[in-house]
This record gives structure tokens, C-alpha cells and sequence, in this order.
């Protein structure tokens, strides 16, 4: 039986040809949590990607705006050689195989302290960048994605029933940690500035993956940075690099908080995103088949307890989710 054909590949391919004739058959690069997919293509030691993005699924519109934004601050993304919106293609500068992720395996101690510095440092000017228009991180978006993991990991994933009470006390917290957050100071917020989203070229550590930005708390990106879902980096980096942060953003008129209250802004930050995580981890097992990251809700569950513990007055959700961890083998 023959294989089906991809349609969206040939017309990723014709895209390539009308922009860079002579590059030969694209390539599998890489592919993400989306519906998005990259094709590589090379030519005489020269490569670039192919960004296949369904216009129906995945337009282009709010990577276009984002990417604009970042180009006008100063920040490292990759070039845009072609652009084709509305059959959703782009030509881009091809930035290797490298992640923060995969680059920290085998760096040494010292290599990865810089490098975990540098990605903090860029968060400064990205937290300045124009947020003006972007979608809010507001109450109703925060509770939505928080209640990912009632239904995809509590629900579904670890199929645990909650009595009408225990449901109500969720309702309550998520509530509760959802107005905590609005309340923080807004500005721009990348939404998944971790180890797989940052790509090393020369100095630089190269954003990607910035399409979903909203204007949100200061500490956001810090948690997304620090507290990876991929990454468990050492507690005397993460205390470091907290202070280091926030006496950064009190420099530059992000903030004029004290560190202690700033440090509780960060767990509290860590705690709702950590919830979210653990629900889109499930919801790509379950629904679409990624079983891979099940592999990672260890990690996140931990970080969960981590920020638990450094939120004031959020030990009733740890107890609510008591008995919830992963289950063996994941």
C-alpha cells in the first residue's frame, strides 16, 4: 500500500523553490507541541528552515507581530527570509540542532552557570519590550489554563474522582492564585522561555517559539527559565539567579518590590504554571499521542511542591492534591 502523500511537505517544498532555488529536498528538522513542523534544506554548506504552520490550525499572524516586536528591541530571533502568511510557510535562518536543553548535558559546571546567567540577563529587555495590545494575561485565561490539570491530569490522566467539596476548594484556590497573579506588575511575557525554546548562535542565546506572548507578571519568563519542566537546575543557581533578576528589573523600572516579596511573586507565578504543565503534559499523551512527555511530569510535579511550599497560604492545595503525584514509571 502506498505511503499517503504529505501535502503540506510539497507545498513547503514549492514554497522553498519560489524563495531559494537550488536548495535541495527538505529534511525533517524538528517538530514542537503544536500543529507546527520544520523542514531543513540545504545547498553548499548552507541550510535554512522551512516553517510549516497551518493557516487553519496554526496562522501566522501573532509570530509575525511578536517577531516584529522583538526585532525592534534589540532581542536575538531568527531572520526572516521568506513569508507566506496565508498558506502558512516561512523561510528561516537555519540556527542548528542545539537547545539550551541538549547544549547543558555535556557543558561543564561553570559553562552552564553562564549560560543559565546570560538566558537570565536577556530576560531584562525582553520584560521591556512592548506588550501594549497583546492579549491579557487576565483571570479567566489563568484559571483556564490551570484547570488543564483537573481535566487532563486529575480527570483523565490519573483518573481520580473529587467529591463536590473537593471540587469547590479547587475552584476557590485557582481563583485565588489567578488574582494573586493579575495583580502583579504586567509586561511582556514570552509564555515558554525555557531550555527548548533558546538556541545558541555565537554570544547570543536565540529566542524561539515566542508566537503565544501576552502581557503578564514580571516573574513569568524567570519561572519558565528556571523552573524547566526539561531541566532540574541546582537550588544555589535558582536562588542566584532570582536576586540577580530582580535587582536587574529594580534597575531598569520593572519593579520596586523587595526581594522577599518578589520571591513570593515567583512561587506563586510557579505554582500556576507548573498546574498548566502537568495538564498540557497529559492532554499530549492522551489526545495527540506524544507520549514522550509523560517522561517530564516527575520533574514538574516536583517543581510544584517546590513553589507550594514558597507560596504563603497555599498548603490546602497541597493537601487537595495529595496522592496525585505521576504515576511509577513515568
Amino acid at each position: 500500500m502506498p505511503a499517503p502523500i504529505d501535502r503540506r511537505h510539497e507545498l513547503a517544498h514549492a514554497f522553498l523553490q519560489r524563495h531559494a532555488p537550488g536548495f535541495g529536498e527538505l529534511t525533517a528538522a524538528s517538530s514542537d507541541a503544536s500543529n507546527r513542523r520544520y523542514w531543513r534544506a540545504e545547498r553548499d554548506g548552507e541550510s535554512l528552515i522551512v516553517m510549516d504552520s497551518p493557516p487553519e490550525k496554526e496562522p501566522l499572524d501573532a509570530f509575525l507581530e511578536v517577531h516584529a516586536r522583538l526585532e525592534r528591541a534589540g532581542l536575538p530571533v531568527p531572520r526572516i527570509h521568506a513569508r507566506d502568511p496565508a498558506t502558512g510557510f516561512l523561510l528561516l535562518d537555519d540556527l542548528g540542532r542545539e537547545t539550551l536543553f541538549s547544549w547543558q548535558v555535556s557543558a561543564e559546571v561553570d559553562q552552564r552557570e553562564r549560560a543559565l546567567s546570560a538566558c537570565r540577563a536577556q530576560l531584562i529587555p525582553l520584560a521591556g519590550t512592548d506588550h501594549a495590545g497583546l492579549p491579557a494575561f487576565d483571570t479567566p485565561r489563568l484559571v483556564a489554563e490551570m484547570q488543564l490539570f483537573d481535566d487532563w491530569y486529575r480527570r483523565r490522566y490519573r483518573s481520580v474522582d473529587w467529591s463536590a467539596d473537593a471540587r469547590l476548594r479547587w475552584a476557590e484556590l485557582t481563583q485565588r492564585i489567578a488574582e494573586r497573579l493579575v495583580g502583579m506588575e504586567p509586561v511582556f511575557v514570552h509564555r515558554d522561555y525555557h531550555s527548548r525554546n533558546l538556541m545558541p548562535a555565537g554570544e547570543n542565546w536565540v529566542i524561539i517559539d515566542f508566537q503565544d506572548a501576552v502581557s503578564g507578571p514580571l516573574a513569568y519568563d524567570l519561572v519558565s527559565l528556571l523552573r524547566d519542566s526539561y531541566i532540574d537546575w541546582p537550588q544555589a543557581d535558582v536562588e542566584r539567579e532570582i536576586a540577580a533578576f530582580w535587582e536587574d528589573a529594580r534597575a531598569a523600572g520593572l519593579t520596586t518590590k523587595d526581594l522577599e516579596t518578589f520571591t513570593g511573586d515567583f512561587a506563586w507565578v510557579a505554582v500556576q504554571r507548573h498546574l498548566k504543565v502537568l495538564g498540557i503534559f497529559a492532554r499530549l499523551s492522551l489526545r495527540d499521542g506524544k507520549h514522550g512527555y509523560l517522561d517530564d511530569l516527575p520533574l514538574t510535579w516536583r517543581h510544584l511542591q517546590w513553589a507550594i511550599d514558597r507560596a504563603p497560604g497555599l498548603a490546602p492545595l497541597r493537601d487537595l492534591i495529595a496522592g496525585l503525584e505521576p504515576e511509577a514509571g513515568t
